[in-house]
C-alpha cells in the first residue's frame, strides 16, 4: 500500500482552505505529489440563469456575457491556486496546479483516476445556500469515487488519534491498513472501534485484529454513527477512517451509509474513506 500521488479539489471556502492544509501535510509526510485543482463551475455559465440574465442585460447570449464572467471565474480560480501553492510552500512541498471546466463532481471523479487519493472540503463556497448539512457537490463524489478520500472540516490541526469504523467487513479491513499505513508517518495512534447492539458481537468483530500496534475498542449501541462520532470526539485531534458501502447497495439506497450519515452530521473531525 502507498500513495505516491494525490489530487486535492479546491474553491475559495473556509472548507477548502483546511483541505489545502491537510492535503500538504499528508503530501509532505508520506512525501507524495500532490496536484491542486479548481474546476469552474459550467453551469455559473452555461445555465439557464445566466442565459435569461445575459438577455436582460440585452448581451447576446453566451458571447460577451459569459466571456466576460468565464475570465472573471479564472482569474479567482488562479487566487484560489495561488493561495494552496502558499500554503503548501510552508512545508517545502511544490505542486502541480491545474484548472477544469465542467461540471463540479463529474469533473473531480475522472480527473481522480489518475492519482492515489482525493482531498476534498465537506462543503464548499456555495455551502450557505445548500439544503443539507452535506455539501451538493461531496454527495455523488462519495457514492461514485473509487479511490481513497480525505474530507475535510473547516479547522485544521495535525492528527494524533486516528480512529476506524470496524464491521469485519473488507472495506473495514481497507480502512484499518490505511490508517496503520497513514499512522507510520503521522506518527499518530490507532484505535479501531467496533459497534453493536449485542456487545459480544462487536467484541467478536475485533477478534481477527493481530496488530498489536493498534487498540482495539468495542461499543454497544444502536445507533453506529452516533457511537463512532461521540468516541472521536473524545480524543485529541481525531481523524475518523471508515469504509464505504460495506452493506449491499441496494440496502444503502434505503437505508443511507454509515459514511454518508456521519457526514450529514455537524462534526468537526476529518473523515478518511476507504475503498
Amino acid at each position: 500500500m502507498k500513495i505516491s500521488k494525490i489530487l486535492a479539489a479546491v474553491d475559495s471556502s473556509a472548507h477548502s482552505i483546511a483541505c489545502a492544509e491537510y492535503a500538504s501535510y499528508i503530501a509532505a509526510s508520506l512525501r507524495a505529489e500532490l496536484t491542486a485543482m479548481h474546476v469552474i463551475d459550467i453551469v455559473q455559465l452555461e445555465g439557464p440563469f445566466m442565459y435569461d440574465i445575459s438577455g436582460a442585460l440585452g448581451f447576446e447570449p453566451f458571447i460577451n456575457f459569459s466571456n466576460q464572467i468565464r475570465k472573471a471565474l479564472e482569474e479567482k480560480g488562479n487566487n484560489v491556486l495561488s493561495s494552496f501553492e502558499n500554503i503548501a510552500s510552508k512545508r517545502n512541498v511544490k505542486i502541480k496546479k491545474i484548472m477544469e471546466l465542467g461540471v463540479i463532481s463529474s469533473t473531480i471523479i475522472d480527473k481522480v483516476s489518475l492519482y492515489d487519493m482525493l482531498f476534498v472540503g465537506r462543503k464548499g463556497v456555495n455551502a450557505a445556500y445548500d439544503r443539507g448539512i452535506l455539501g451538493s457537490n461531496i454527495e455523488p463524489i462519495v457514492r461514485k469515487i473509487n479511490k481513497p478520500l480525505f474530507i475535510s472540516e473547516e479547522k485544521f490541526y495535525e492528527i494524533d488519534n486516528i480512529i476506524v469504523g470496524y464491521d469485519n467487513s473488507d472495506v473495514a479491513k481497507k480502512a484499518l491498513e490505511y490508517a496503520i499505513y497513514f499512522s507510520n508517518y503521522l506518527h499518530s495512534s490507532v484505535t479501531v472501534v467496533a459497534v453493536s447492539q449485542d456487545e459480544n458481537r462487536s467484541k467478536d468483530m475485533l477478534d481477527n485484529i493481530s496488530d498489536s500496534s493498534v487498540v482495539k475498542e468495542s461499543i454497544q449501541s444502536k445507533n453506529v454513527s452516533s457511537a463512532l462520532i461521540k468516541f472521536a470526539e473524545s480524543k485529541k485531534n481525531p481523524l475518523l477512517c471508515l469504509g464505504a458501502y460495506s452493506k449491499s447497495r441496494v440496502v444503502e439506497m434505503i437505508l443511507g451509509s454509515t459514511t454518508e450519515n456521519i457526514l450529514r452530521q455537524n462534526i468537526e473531525f476529518p473523515l478518511f474513506i476507504a475503498r
